[in-house]
């Protein structure tokens, strides 16, 4: 899957990730982030999102987009945002 990162400045000068995919977020791909670790949230995903998490990051996105938001749970974890964009690159 091919990935572009973009970071956007949130409140009380925290920020968010937003990796752009060139695939649509489907269910698979909260199949594939359940065997890396992350909990999925199935109430979410009833109604079209997707939302699963672990002990680094909060992930999120609309089935059909190809955004994904990256929150990280941790204060200094810009080498972890490289592995997890590595990750997705491996997807599809």
């Amino acid at each position: 899957m091919k990935v572009d990162r973009f970071t956007v400045k949130s409140c009380c000068g925290g920020k968010s990730i937003i990796f752009k995919t060139d695939l649509p977020i489907s269910k698979d791909l909260i199949v594939w982030f359940t065997k890396l670790g992350f909990k999925e949230s199935p109430n979410f995903s009833k109604v079209g999102i997707l939302y699963v998490d672990n002990l680094d990051f909060i992930v999120t996105g609309s089935f059909g987009s190809n955004k994904l938001q990256v929150k990280c749970r941790r204060k200094d974890c810009d080498q972890k945002l490289n592995d997890f964009e590595g990750l997705l690159q491996q997807f599809g």
